[in-house]
């Protein structure tokens, strides 16, 4: 695939150029899952249009607040970038401290797109489906065990939120990421989980898994065969993720607009198209104001979501 150098920018007359030097993506999760291998997509196609490497490094915990604080608190230089989830929202949403400023210790550079969470069981669950589960859970309540990756987590609040609509009760299981999650599903040590449907779509694909449903309000162009929770009874269930970039509040506006560019043409590349289109992402790359909107819209929802169900996250 032939992949078009694009210009190194110059901030000012007597300035380096940008990137002089590799930039860091922090992913604050763990190794392995969803959000890891879009970001790695993501640092192959920058580092050949942008000429130096993109190095993604792992900061997990607490639901994403430790690798969002490290960005925070860096150098306002365009060397280290945050691509996370809709988790960021999540985190300033649920009542918890924060280390930071919350969002406005970031400058936003640009909306990935969005994709659904997904439900998942073993392929040899008697579970067959969104329904059973329901029926299951209805008929057991707080016998069902269900995993996410962590506490605080975007599929966290997706499941608290769908068992208040529901009006069933599931035990939480939190791992650190998705592939201990997924190893103990497959284990048969948890009765179901939630998960990104970047971080769950090999092992949908290859046969591991069954997804029962999706959380978005439409089915996904990558699983259309898979309902959504709204199909399966739960009216009005919506819980989307979205990916997106942001840097440290005070990076100049050059290099926020350059790190964008470089970004919209990664995404028109193949690989990097390719792999948001199989992990399920769908909507484009967005401006540096979608992702602001989004995330600021993101925390309003969240926020009166808690309080209306009266969701608590331990």
């Amino acid at each position: 695939m032939l992949v078009t150098a694009l210009p190194i920018i110059p901030l000012t007359a007597h300035a380096q150029p940008y990137p002089a030097r590799p930039v860091r993506i922090i992913v604050p999760f763990p190794a392995g899952g969803g959000t890891d291998v879009i970001a790695r997509s993501l640092s192959d196609e920058l580092s050949r249009g942008m000429g130096k490497p993109f190095i993604v490094e792992n900061k997990p915990g607490a639901g994403s607040v430790m690798g969002n604080d490290l960005v925070a608190k860096s150098s306002a230089d365009g060397y280290t970038l945050l691509l996370t989830t809709s988790a960021f929202s999540i985190v300033a949403s649920i009542g918890i401290k924060l280390p930071y400023g919350g969002i406005h210790a970031f400058e936003p550079v640009a909306l990935l797109g969005r994709a659904p969470n997904v439900v998942l069981v073993r392929n040899d669950s008697r579970i067959r489906s969104a329904a059973d589960l329901l029926r299951e859970a209805k008929a057991n309540p707080g016998k069902l065990t269900y995993g996410s990756a962590g506490n605080g987590t975007s599929v966290h609040l997706a499941a608290e939120y769908f068992q208040s609509l529901a009006g069933v009760r599931l035990v939480h299981v939190p791992y650190r990421g998705s592939a201990p999650q997924f190893a103990d599903l497959l284990a048969g040590h948890i009765d179901v989980a939630f998960a990104t449907m970047a971080s769950a779509a090999t092992l949908i694909r290859d046969g591991r898994v069954r997804a029962l449903a999706v959380t978005s309000p439409a089915r996904s162009p990558a699983f259309p065969q898979v309902p959504t929770v709204a199909e399966a009874g739960v009216k009005d269930y919506s819980a989307e993720v979205w990916y997106g970039v942001f840097v440290p509040k005070g990076t100049p506006a050059t290099v926020v607009a350059a790190l964008h560019r470089a970004i919209a043409q990664a995404s028109a590349a193949g690989a990097f198209r390719d792999r948001l289109a199989r992990e399920g992402v769908v909507g484009g790359i967005g401006a540096p104001q979608d992702l602001r909107t989004t995330a600021e819209q993101e925390i309003s929802r969240w926020q009166q979501v808690v309080k209306d169900k009266e969701i608590r996250i331990e």
